[in-house]
């Protein structure tokens, strides 16, 4: 997630009525120490006063994506894309990123797609999805092998079975071809292998630009306060 240092500059410069600004000093405070509980009760009461507060809002889903309510996290980010164009762009991250650790990556890998509509630059957003689009090539890998190996399990027995009974064969190919839909799977592979290209030429085209200034890149999992992938 975006360094929270970034959030605490922005709640300074806004005008905010003293009982939201001080709920939300408090809920910053607590959230640097890692009281995560108590800093999402703070960042609620600034929303009881100000509904409409995207920092609050903002706050609140980082306090509970670290207190591992994913759903509660992923309301939070959601309502913050829609209202402050401002914050966004990592609303979006922050949104995904719940998506995955709540092991929905279609929704993750959506919401990825989304953000680098807003902003192919972000390589942060562009690093997560490539990964989200290396682990779906693994795991086709493995059902394509898997598949293969079951497919010469039931040819051996197939082959076993006809040496006894010659007739047994018979309708076998037709069968073959009823269970069997090509143009699906292909259509499939196609639409995937497109957009790992499309993804693909977005890194190369960013390698050859400066990087975002205050943002780095993190390998997913990694314990922190930044965008922690």
């Amino acid at each position: 997630m975006k360094k929270y240092a970034a959030l605490l500059l922005l709640f300074v410069a806004l005008p905010l009525s003293a009982g939201v600004s001080g709920d939300l000093r408090k809920g910053d405070k607590l959230y640097n120490q890692k009281k995560y509980g108590q800093a999402l009760s703070a960042y609620e009461r600034a929303l009881e006063k100000d509904p409409g507060n995207a920092k609050a809002a903002f706050g609140a889903g980082a306090a509970a994506y670290y207190l591992k309510d994913y759903p509660a996290a992923e309301n939070a980010f959601s309502s913050v894309v829609s209202a402050d164009e401002n914050l966004a762009q990592d609303a979006l991250f922050n949104l995904g990123t719940s998506f995955y650790r709540a092991g929905d990556k279609a929704k993750a890998k959506e919401i990825y797609r989304q953000a680098l509509l807003k902003n192919p630059d972000d390589k942060e957003t562009l690093h997560n999805y490539q990964i989200i689009l290396e682990e779906e090539q693994k795991s086709d890998n493995q059902n394509q092998d898997q598949n293969q190996e079951n497919k010469n399990d039931n040819d051996q027995q197939n082959s076993d079975q006809n040496q006894n009974d010659p007739n047994q064969g018979q309708g076998k190919g037709q069968d073959e071809n009823q269970n069997q839909n090509p143009e699906q799977n292909d259509t499939q592979d196609n639409m995937r292998q497109d957009d790992a290209q499309r993804v693909m030429q977005m890194a190369r085209d960013n390698e050859r630009k400066p990087q975002q200034e205050g943002r780095s890149q993190h390998a997913f999992g990694a314990d922190n306060v930044e965008k922690d992938w």
